[in-house]
């Protein structure tokens, strides 16, 4: 029991020994907490202070609080302050600066939005903080006489420029546009920087008196201080939580977040350490205040400032001497033995040298194009997007996609292909200025970085002429082509810094270009970004529309224009979304071209069609035979998956006369290999293949033959205008003839009107579909009609 009493004691002792051990300072701020301070709160909770041994109160500060005073009177061992401190210490207050945090000053003048220039201040109300100095000094420097000038007391209350008393006021450019922003109050600003008046802003300092007795403690809270603010630049987001959470400030979040910004360009870390004390921009400021009679003419600034020597050790120097002088003669003999084996390598490593400059060089350079690459590329966007975030500096990133390039390489091979790629490259580089980075990061993708943006209406221009210069004929051996690109532009720091975030919107930004239909750019903007956001919402939905029972197939009867017999059906996908109701094909058959679920849907639907032809064949219809559209997509990979439709007619016990596929003249006059082989391999099995809206493309009559189209279908847009004129008459009338003397059928689309199904009539055509016979039906509204055998008269279908 006794081991324990004493091991407590002991215990206690210590704890309250390392307590004693920490000296208490206190830190008196200039203002209410806030970011402008981040630094010191990142040492407090860090314990950074603690590790100094120092218990540090950071104690903020109201309008009345005279900070100097503070220091001077030893209630506070440490302030901050700004230039002005040179002035107090003229006066005779003893202090020395130990750390500029601000390079810059964040004082300026907010003015009403009708203030433009520096006429008629003397006629107007001027709010002026004390201790404004440099403002002083940049009215001066406009001419103004200062005794004329209406200066009223500082409310600190932004507010107040809305008022008829004050036009003008003295404002932190890290506070004040804030709140007048946020307020929607128009403003304007006022800088001394813009004349040159570069004054620097907060700094740490102390009296002479803790320097003198405390100069350890002293150098020990200074630099946990600045190990705090460079915490505190680099992780703002964990400070503010701080200044939120710990120290209750006030202000708002968003706030903060303006002030960490902003703060951040006046401190400048990325060029200058922090803390850094220049002397020779001190001296300008010590000239500035001469010039205004703030200070005495004999002032000394070397007393002002802690710039601390490092002190001598002797003891260590005796102790360095010692070992190096045998450690000298040691070295000279090994150095003779180097020198010779030096020469040997120094070739070696000269080599190798080269060869690892090459090889780091060849890893941000395309190999094919000699461009910069996707590695390079990512590099530059990141250190462009920092830029942007820090300092405001505009950039634009330019996507360039080419069109239809597989088409190069699906007819002239992959080599000629690699070659239209350098021209290409060779193309783009010909028309940018220097000021602009070509990379290719990907097979036919593209980018380019235009690093400053002084007028952004050059983009489109520059934009223009990578257009305009692709559009130039490209020669494969003596065979010309054409390309195309599109282009997608986004600009930095207004519609992101974040890298993935950029080349993501310059990517849909692209994507548009193409949907909107190729050779063009579109520059990325919110409401774009939304439609992108909505299309891939709605994608999402139609991959699982299947397995949700949303998509069904409907009829639309053909008819036998002579007998008015119901001979066809042709077989409609529709989606019945969950909550948006009804969605038509023009959306949702594009989105499953584009991504690739054509081919599930039209298996669907091939499915579907054949298996419901089965029962009504076998039920009210023996003859009738079903018409299913396809898509160029479902034959582009060799057709593999179209032979199992084979193996599902003959299992649905349908002949293979009974299925018409069609296809559209755009797949007829682009068609490859693929295409063409599997429309020969239709006729072999006996399927029949009807060449759908025909008329709107140029088919041409020698593949009609050579494939055997067994159907033509007139396009509905012809069969509107009959009646309007002799033109579309003829046209019909020209393409039902060609037709039937190739040996082919013709269906008529779109038949509305008795008049239009008179003129086809007359014209001998086949057969037709449209509203005037019935709508696409479900399968159940579709059978009476079927069990009818036909139409008795079409004003019998309600339409």
């Amino acid at each position: 029991m006794l081991r324990i009493g004493v091991s407590c004691i002991l215990c206690l002792f210590t704890i309250a020994h390392a307590f004693a051990a920490q000296d208490t300072v206190r830190l008196q701020l200039k203002w209410q907490h806030a970011y402008q301070f981040a630094g010191y709160y990142a040492a407090q909770e860090l314990g950074l202070y603690n590790q100094a041994g120092l218990n540090v109160e950071i104690v903020p500060a109201s309008p009345s609080t005279n900070v100097v005073e503070e220091v001077t009177s030893g209630r506070a061992q440490y302030g901050v302050g700004n230039s002005s401190i040179l002035i107090q210490r003229d006066k005779g207050f003893p202090l020395t600066i130990l750390a500029v945090i601000f390079q810059h000053s964040p004082t300026v003048f907010i003015a009403k939005n009708d203030v433009i220039t520096f006429h008629n201040w003397s006629k107007k109300g001027i709010m002026l903080e004390e201790s404004s100095d440099e403002l002083l000094l940049y009215l001066e420097q406009q001419g103004l006489d200062l005794a004329s000038l209406n200066f009223l007391p500082h409310s600190f209350d932004p507010i107040d420029l809305t008022t008829d008393q004050v036009d003008i006021m003295s404002a932190y450019s890290t506070n004040e546009p804030f709140f007048l922003a946020q307020l929607g109050i128009p403003f304007r600003v006022f800088s001394p920087r813009t004349e040159g008046i570069d004054f620097l802003g907060d700094n740490l300092f102390t009296s002479e008196q803790e320097l003198s007795h405390h100069s350890e403690r002293v150098e020990a809270f200074r630099q946990a201080s600045l190990e705090g603010w460079e915490y505190a630049l680099k992780h703002p987001e964990q400070v503010i939580n701080w200044i939120i959470s710990r120290y209750r400030s006030t202000y708002s979040r968003d706030f903060l977040f303006f002030e960490a910004e902003t703060t951040y360009d006046l401190i400048q870390p990325d060029l200058i350490e922090v803390g850094y004390i220049n002397e020779s921009r001190w001296h300008k400021v010590v000239k500035s205040y001469q010039a205004l009679g703030k200070l005495s003419a004999n002032f000394d600034l070397q007393q002002a400032l802690y710039l601390p020597e490092p002190k001598t050790d002797w003891r260590q120097v005796w102790l360095v001497t010692g070992i190096a002088v045998p450690v000298v003669l040691l070295l000279g003999i090994m150095l003779m033995v180097i020198a010779r084996t030096n020469r040997k390598l120094e070739s070696a490593l000269k080599d190798s040298r080269k060869a690892r400059e090459k090889a780091d060089q060849q890893a941000d350079l395309d190999s094919l194009t000699e461009l910069s690459n996707r590695r390079y590329f990512q590099r530059q966007l990141e250190f462009l997007c920092k830029r942007a975030a820090h300092k405001k500096t505009s950039f634009a990133l330019f996507y360039v996609d080419l069109d239809n390039f597989k088409e190069i390489n699906d007819l002239h091979g992959h080599q000629e292909g690699d070659n239209v790629l350098k021209i290409v490259a060779q193309r783009i580089q010909s028309v940018l200025p220097d000021y602009c980075e070509l990379a290719r990061i990907g097979g036919d993708e593209f980018t380019v970085i235009v690093k400053t943006l002084d007028q952004e209406a050059l983009l489109d221009e520059l934009a223009h002429a990578i257009l305009d210069v692709l559009r130039e004929p490209f020669y494969i051996g003596k065979r010309q082509c054409k390309i195309s690109a599109s282009i997608g532009i986004t600009v930095s720091p207004r519609d992101s810094t974040v890298p993935s975030n950029l080349l993501q919107f310059a990517d849909e930004a692209m994507y548009s270009a193409k949907n909107a239909g190729k050779s063009r750019l579109q520059r990325f903007s919110s409401s774009l970004h939304q439609d992108i956001l909505e299309h891939q919402t709605l994608l999402q939905d139609l991959r699982v529309a299947l397995d949700n029972n949303e998509l069904f197939v409907v009829y639309q009867p053909i008819v036998e224009l002579a007998t008015g017999r119901i001979c066809k059906v042709e077989a409609l996908l529709r989606w019945q979304h969950k909550s948006r109701g009804l969605i038509g094909p023009d959306v949702f058959i594009p989105m499953a071209e584009e991504s690739g679920l054509i081919i599930v849907l039209g298996d669907f639907v091939f499915k579907e069609a054949v298996k419901q032809l089965a029962h009504w064949r076998a039920t009210v219809a023996p003859d009738l035979t079903v018409s299913i559209n396809t898509s160029t997509y479902q034959y582009n990979d060799s057709g593999k998956h179209l032979e199992h439709w084979y193996q599902y007619i003959e299992q649905m016990g349908v002949p293979f006369h009974a299925i018409i596929l069609e296809i559209t003249e755009s797949m007829l006059m682009h068609q490859h290999e693929n295409v063409s082989k599997q429309l020969l391999s239709f006729r072999d099995h006996g399927i029949h293949v009807a060449l759908d809206d025909f008329g709107t493309g140029y088919s041409s009559l020698a593949y009609l033959n050579q494939l055997d189209i067994d159907f033509i279908k007139i396009d509905k847009s012809f069969v509107r205008d009959l009646g309007k004129g002799r033109s579309a008459q003829e046209l019909c009338e020209v393409i039902i003839s060609m037709a039937h003397k190739l040996g082919l059928r013709v269906i008529a689309e779109g038949i509305e009107t008795e008049a239009q199904l008179d003129f086809l009539a007359s014209f001998h055509c086949d057969l037709g579909q449209g509203y005037l016979y019935a709508k696409p039906l479900t399968v159940d509204a579709l059978q009476p009609l079927l069990e009818s055998k036909q139409f008795d008269g079409y004003e019998l279908i309600e339409r």
